[in-house]
């Protein structure tokens, strides 16, 4: 389909704009998707898909308080949509927002619930990290009370690093036993990263600093999978440390 063309024919219909870069996103050409959708929204800045899509891929870019501001307006136009503050409680929390990351994540949770979506455990995740980094270790622990190790879920990995916070899992051999059970054989490399981080998550709030520490940089310095919430996530755990670590070139 020709895009541009109809572009050059009708240049200010936002429409064809959001077309034009979902189309982009589908062919994997992200920067001219975000290029695009930011063209789009000067002709309609209150087009939530545009919004949403060109927020999620500044997380990308690591730029999150720029998509924490895209996506908070996606919210707001559309607040039954679970992704949209899904998404900005991400954003939030990668910028250090965390009031804003816990409130965008409880929205999340209820539309989640509210609309059957297979997806709980990622909020409850999300949610119960933020807590803790809140200093509120009693209310991370009750959002836990919904997870069950027979809950249907679309990510296994945050199921099962929702169960080790909860205790239901040991720590020990928790990534090798996890990796066993692994139901996205298409994924191995990105699910042993999540259960890492989890991991080492738990093990930093366990008081368990060194241990964790050393995860947080085997992550932080991983060649592959440099976009990955555990990889970005871990770089911005040792940088609040004040703990160096080199990041491979590209």
């Amino acid at each position: 389909m020709n895009f541009e063309e109809k572009l050059k024919n009708d240049p200010y219909n936002p429409n064809l704009h959001r077309e034009y870069g979902l189309w982009l996103l589908d062919e994997n050409r992200v920067d001219e998707a975000v290029e695009i959708f930011s063209k789009g929204l000067v002709y309609n800045p209150f087009d939530s898909l545009m919004r949403f899509w060109r927020g999620r891929k500044y997380i990308g870019r690591e730029m999150y308080t720029q998509s924490a501001s895209d996506l908070k307006l996606a919210a707001m136009i559309n607040p039954e949509d679970w992704e949209c503050w899904y998404y900005l409680g991400v954003a939030s929390y990668l910028s250090g927002m965390y009031e804003e990351a816990k409130a965008a994540m409880g929205k999340s949770h209820v539309n989640m619930k509210k609309y059957g979506i297979n997806a709980l455990p990622a909020a409850v995740d999300w949610y119960w990290m933020t807590c803790m980094k809140l200093g509120q270790k009693e209310e991370a622990q009750k959002a836990l009370e919904c997870i069950t190790p027979d809950m249907p879920t679309e990510d296994g990995d945050y199921l099962a690093r929702t169960l080790l916070y909860k205790g239901y899992y040991k720590p020990e051999n928790f990534v090798e036993e996890r990796m066993k059970e692994i139901k996205n054989p298409e994924r191995p490399r990105i699910y042993e990263q999540m259960l890492t981080f989890g991991l080492a998550n738990y093990l930093y709030y366990e008081g368990q600093t060194e241990k964790a520490t050393a995860l947080f940089k085997e992550l932080a310095e991983s060649r592959d999978n440099r976009n990955l919430f555990a990889v970005k996530q871990s770089m911005g755990q040792l940088d609040e440390l004040g703990i160096d670590y080199i990041v491979p070139e590209e």
